[in-house]
């Protein structure tokens, strides 16, 4: 085990690195054909998305051809035994998380789903349930002052965010 990541989760093959990043830059360049054109511009909206397609196509490329130099034979990836069990059930939950703040912040809004989303993985990762609650609120509010009023960006409204404005 290298020095430098004490506690891989994952190890994935070179080729499939490779393929993922290929598959990547494809769709990249497909997503570039609904672009439009600029007039009297040169290069038009796609010119540099296209060229980042090319270079993580060509990075793949790269990619599989190394693993296959280097002999990467055997499995695609392999899994960390921190990810058996406890942390199998913790990074479950941490999927589920993301999902569910998607489906609920729409009705509940920014703050109030974010702030139980952090409890509740606090919980879940061995903290108390009133200091977790009390972190999830604290964050919450912080990180709707940083991107709703600083950075103005968008955020789902609720019930909080209609008393605050």
């Amino acid at each position: 085990m290298s020095p430098a990541t004490p506690f891989p989760l994952m190890r994935l093959n070179d080729r499939l690195i490779g393929v993922l990043a290929i598959l990547a830059g494809l769709a990249v360049m497909s997503g570039t054909f609904g672009f439009r054109e600029i007039p009297g511009q040169q290069f038009g909206s796609a010119f540099f998305p296209r060229i980042l397609a090319v270079a993580m196509i060509l990075a793949g490329l790269a990619q599989i051809w190394a693993g296959i130099q280097t002999g990467g034979r055997g499995a695609w990836f392999a899994l960390s035994d921190v990810l058996h069990g406890r942390g199998a059930i913790q990074s479950l939950c941490v999927v589920l998380a993301v999902v569910g703040w998607v489906v609920i912040a729409p009705m509940l809004g920014f703050i109030a789903t974010t702030a139980l989303m952090i409890a509740a993985l606090s919980v879940v990762a061995g903290a108390r349930a009133v200091r977790a609650l009390a972190v999830g609120i604290a964050m919450s509010c912080l990180l709707f002052v940083i991107f709703a009023v600083v950075l103005r960006v968008p955020l789902p409204r609720g019930p909080i965010e209609g008393l605050l404005t």
